[in-house]
C-alpha cells in the first residue's frame, strides 16, 4: 500500500519530467527520489515510467497514480483553504508572485509599508513568469497582466498597462531590440514595432536588461511604463502607445479572500497602484 507521500513523488516526476528537478522540488536527493521510486513500482507490481535518455512520461499505469494524486492535492489544498480562509489574524506569511518587472517596480514599493502597518507579517515575494497555482496554496495573491476567467478566483483591476519609448539624454539613432531567441509575447512584438525607423542592433531577451542596455549605450528602447517610467537614466520621448496592451489585474482565490493577512495586503496593493496610474499607463 503506497501512501500520500509517494503519491506526491510520483506526481512530482510527472510534472518535472525528470529526476534532478523533481528531486530539488521535493527537497530530497537525486538517489531518494531513484530508490523511492523503484520501491513503489515493486510495491504496485509495474512500471509507472517510460523512461527515454533520462526523461520521464507516465505509463497507463502510472497516469492513475498521476491523476490520483492530483485529485488528493486538489481536495488537501481545499481543505487547508477552506479553514484558513476564515482565519482574522493578521500574522504569518503572505505570498505574492508576479513577473519580474513587476515584482521590482511595483511590488517591492510597498512591502516596507504593509511590513511597518502590520509588523507581524511576514512577505514572500516569487518573482518570474511562471503561473503559480493560487488553488494548490503555491502562492496567496498573483498580480497578472489579463483579466482573471477561472470562476475560483476573485480579482480587482489594478489598471491598464501602457508602453512607451524611453531614452538617454543625447541618444543616438540606434534602438534595443529583442533577441530572436527570445520567447516574445505579442504584446512585446507590437511594442517593437513603434520602433521602425531605428536599427535594432543591440537586442537581448530580457526587458529589464534592455532597459539597462539603452542608458548605457545612449539608444532607445519600447518598455512597459512601468519600467521606463522608474528606470534611472531614462526619459519618455512618446505619449503612451495607443495599443491595447491589457489589463493589470490582482487575483486571489475566492476561499482566501476573507482570510485577513491576504485582504490587507490584497487592498494595500489596489490602493497602491490606484495613487500610481500613472507608471503604469502615463498622466
Amino acid at each position: 500500500m503506497i501512501g500520500w507521500d509517494d503519491y506526491k513523488l510520483v506526481l512530482g516526476i510527472a510534472r518535472r519530467g525528470r529526476i534532478v528537478p523533481a528531486a530539488d522540488d521535493l527537497g530530497v536527493t537525486q538517489s531518494t527520489v531513484f530508490r523511492r521510486l523503484a520501491d513503489i513500482e515493486a510495491q504496485v507490481g509495474c512500471p509507472l515510467f517510460h523512461r527515454d535518455n533520462g526523461t520521464y512520461t507516465p505509463t497507463e499505469d502510472g497516469a492513475h497514480i498521476v491523476a490520483a494524486a492530483e485529485r488528493m492535492e486538489q481536495e488537501t489544498a481545499s481543505a487547508l483553504r477552506h479553514v484558513t480562509g476564515h482565519d482574522q489574524q493578521l500574522r504569518g506569511t503572505v505570498t505574492i508572485t508576479a513577473s519580474e518587472s513587476l515584482s521590482v517596480f511595483f511590488v517591492a514599493r510597498h512591502v516596507g509599508q504593509i511590513r511597518k502597518d502590520h509588523p507581524e507579517l511576514a512577505i514572500s515575494v516569487l518573482s518570474g513568469n511562471q503561473t503559480l497555482s493560487l488553488a494548490n496554496l503555491e502562492a496567496d495573491i498573483a498580480i497578472r497582466p489579463q483579466r482573471p476567467t477561472d470562476a475560483t478566483l476573485f480579482g480587482r483591476k489594478m489598471s491598464d498597462i501602457r508602453w512607451a519609448i524611453y531614452a538617454p539624454d543625447g541618444a543616438s539613432g540606434d534602438a534595443i531590440g529583442l533577441s530572436t531567441a527570445a520567447r516574445a509575447s505579442r504584446t512585446m512584438i507590437a511594442a517593437q514595432r513603434h520602433l521602425p525607423e531605428r536599427d535594432a542592433l543591440i537586442q537581448s531577451n530580457s526587458l529589464l536588461l534592455n532597459a539597462n542596455l539603452a542608458v548605457h549605450t545612449g539608444s532607445a528602447v519600447a518598455l512597459p511604463m512601468v519600467v521606463g517610467e522608474q528606470w534611472p537614466g531614462l526619459t519618455r520621448i512618446s505619449d503612451p502607445f495607443s495599443d491595447d496592451f491589457g489589463e493589470l489585474w490582482i487575483v486571489c482565490h475566492n476561499d482566501m479572500r476573507r482570510n485577513a493577512k491576504v485582504r490587507v495586503v490584497f487592498d494595500t496593493l489596489i490602493a497602491a497602484a490606484q495613487t500610481e496610474k500613472h507608471l503604469f499607463q502615463g498622466a
